[in-house]
């Protein structure tokens, strides 16, 4: 049975920088990250973007608390440039294009090697590390964990605008990180000695220059004895970002006991499949109607059906993780959809410009200790 020991877990978070006056897409981040009184906050590709990392946690409540914490230091250190942050997968009305790259060498490079893929990069990801036992073979552990990538970014899809228009997409940032190389969902390996040989490979040919550069949603990390769920939006609010990640962590460690089926299907049926599960997740969020990979023969089920089976299975390993409270709130996030639901009807009310962004500015800190909302709240009970 999991144990909390057995599989640690820990967040990394993207978070835009926007005006604090209008809410436009700010490239600042070498001024936020000088402000950073405790190192914890990190460049990324473009100025536009900081992230954070939580520590290496036995529960996904301690999670919540460090994430927490790192979101009020990054609102802070914002503040004090006049801006502030914001957890979502894309930003609604700035253009992605023409924003500054941070000055490290390797950002660089991949802007000359990239052009206009990474010119356009203006996306932003929640990654979820869970450790893996020793002697657990990480690459056939992916093998399971994949089947059910779509679903976790339907419960975190937060990009519906992107470039000041409606996409129609749940998250169109998975859209857009899609048409990188390497990306989508990784193939079937036989195990960790063949995932090595690939990386072998492609390094000797000139292909990558390290096993960083395989951009898949689920890869085995390769400094950390973890699986890394990368396929996440960034979402605003801090107790569902823990809810997907405490579903993520459960479903590796399910898969680990053998919880969680294979697939019947032939992998010439199934990577076609997992990117058609993948693109409609990322179009309809939680409302998609999936293919189901546990059949052989052809039948659809809905992601929140999906979600209510794997949830079933999962209860007993939630338990023994001490995630039982985080997964419970699971129902009630498939009642009221997914982010990107929640943005398109505050757009409705405040149109896609300033005010959106920094209510989802509000979103993002919201239980952090910087909540802007106490006020009017209590205003509207006098």
């Amino acid at each position: 049975m999991s144990r909390s020991h057995d599989f640690t877990i820990g967040v990394e978070e993207e978070y835009q920088l926007v005006d604090a006056a209008t809410g436009a897409l700010r490239s600042r981040a070498r001024y936020v990250i000088s402000g950073d009184w405790a190192g914890e906050l990190k460049p990324e590709m473009q100025e536009h973007t900081i992230e954070v990392g939580t520590g290496v946690w036995r529960g996904s409540h301690a999670v919540r608390d460090d994430l927490a914490r790192l979101r009020f230091m990054a609102a802070v250190a914002a503040e004090a440039q006049g801006l502030r942050i914001v957890a979502a997968g894309a930003h609604p009305f700035s253009p992605a294009a023409g924003h500054p790259f941070s000055d490290a060498p390797v950002y660089q490079e991949l802007r000359d090697k990239y052009r206009a893929l990474a010119d356009e990069q203006a996306i932003f990801g929640m990654h979820v590390h869970v450790g893996v036992p020793s002697g657990t073979d990480r690459a056939r552990l992916c093998n399971v964990v994949r089947l059910h990538l779509p679903v976790l970014l339907a419960l975190s899809a937060s990009s519906p605008f992107w470039d000041g228009r409606d996409t129609g997409h749940a998250s169109y940032r998975s859209v857009v990180w899609r048409r990188w190389p390497r990306s989508g969902a990784p193939p079937r390996f036989a195990g960790m000695d063949e995932y090595d040989a690939l990386v072998r490979w492609m390094m000797e040919s000139g292909s990558i220059d390290g096993p960083g550069r395989l951009y898949w949603e689920l890869r085995p990390h390769h400094q950390y004895p973890t699986l890394e769920v990368r396929v996440t939006d960034c979402t605003p609010r801090l107790d569902d970002a823990i809810t997907v990640a405490a579903l993520a962590r459960a479903v590796v460690a399910g898969a680990a006991e053998g919880l969680l089926p294979d697939t019947p299907l032939p992998e010439s049926f199934l990577q076609p499949l997992l990117s058609e599960n993948g693109w409609r997740t990322s179009r309809h969020g939680t409302r998609a109607v999936l293919a189901d990979l546990e059949r052989a023969a052809p039948r659809t089920i809905t992601a929140a059906e999906w979600l209510e089976r794997l949830a079933g299975r999962l209860e007993g390993v939630a338990a023994a993780l001490g995630d039982d409270a985080e997964l419970a709130r699971l129902p009630e996030l498939l009642d009221r959809g997914c982010a990107a639901d929640a943005i398109r009807a505050r757009a409705e009310q405040v149109g896609n410009g300033g005010a959106l962004a920094l209510w989802l500015a509000d979103e993002t800190v919201a239980g952090a200790g910087m909540d802007r909302r106490v006020r009017p709240r209590l205003e509207e009970t006098v």
